[in-house]
């Protein structure tokens, strides 16, 4: 049914050549489910299964807590063409994903920043933004509360503890957090710090030059992707060694993440000893500026 009832939503001006108006790469999606397709009140005239109208939007309202409410809307934040919030939610519908809504007036008014940002052939557009604590540490306490995020530690963080960690990773010169997002959809929590001012650097001789990371994906949007993780992992590998003072990534894995340990060797890092932290005992690894495989 989705792949065969499309929206086709009416467009006022004929598009200029080579602008932005018309569909996005792949077409319009489907109006597919039960949620969608009885929505869509409008079709195209004729003999189509086109409609020029799709639901409005999708969300999920928490009525005790405002802030766990989710929702997504079918294009975007701005219907101007070549605005870029024109259909930067576009790939998060169709997935059929949700983001969080946000209340405060403050944080609506706030801008977000971006440090870095790499269109990636054949994956989209990755995005880095730092943490903002209040806006983001309701997402963020979603994540790490999931039991795939259990070597992260903080599975028994409560929302208060997650906003007054990040809040205070936000207040230091010397550690930083992360999202990454790919087309406009959160997708992962990346920290990078420096390792002299950080406990592990009393674990290992640290060198000029080291600069520690921490990564976490967000969780999959449908079906896993090949290639997902490592994509990420390149772009903010990318903007983390676009400062030239930086020649060594250090990361510390739980010794039991098998699992995250086999994609650091097929990046290129190289296995350093073992170390002893007090929330666990954790495998140091290292890669070196230039080494092959990284970019």
């Amino acid at each position: 049914w989705g792949e065969l009832h499309r929206l086709a939503p009416w467009q006022a001006l004929p598009d200029e050549p080579g602008g932005s108006w018309g569909p996005p790469p792949g077409g319009w999606p489907g109006l597919s489910g039960d949620h969608d397709c009885v929505l869509s009140t409008s079709s195209v005239p004729g003999l189509t299964h086109h409609a020029s109208r799709a639901p409005a939007a999708r969300y999920v309202w928490d009525l005790a807590r405002r802030d766990d409410s989710l929702w997504a809307v079918p294009l975007g934040a701005s219907g101007i063409p070549g605005d870029p919030h024109r259909l930067d939610q576009l790939p998060l519908w169709v997935r059929g994903g949700l983001v969080p809504v946000i209340t405060d007036w403050n944080q609506l008014r706030s801008s977000m920043t971006t440090v870095h940002e790499q269109r990636v052939e054949g994956f989209g557009t990755v995005r880095i933004s730092p943490v903002d604590p209040r806006r983001d540490s309701a997402l963020i306490h979603r994540w790490v509360s999931e039991e795939r995020a259990r070597y992260w530690g903080m599975g028994d963080a409560s929302p208060e503890d997650v906003l007054e960690t990040y809040s205070y990773v936000d207040s230091l010169t010397t550690h930083h957090a992360y999202l990454l997002y790919r087309d406009g959809v959160p997708a992962a929590l990346f920290q990078s710090y420096e390792p002299s001012a950080d406990p592990v650097g009393e674990c290992y001789e640290v060198q000029p030059g080291d600069h520690g990371i921490h990564l976490l994906i967000g969780p999959a949007e449908g079906r896993p992707e090949h290639g997902f993780t490592s994509t990420l992992l390149s772009v903010f590998l990318r903007f983390v060694l676009a400062d030239p003072t930086r020649q060594r990534i250090v990361v510390e894995p739980d010794v039991r993440n098998q699992k995250v340990i086999d994609r650091l060797l097929r990046f290129g890092f190289e296995l350093g000893p073992e170390i002893d932290k007090p929330e666990k005992r954790a495998r140091l690894a290292f890669l070196r500026r230039g080494s092959a495989g990284l970019l």
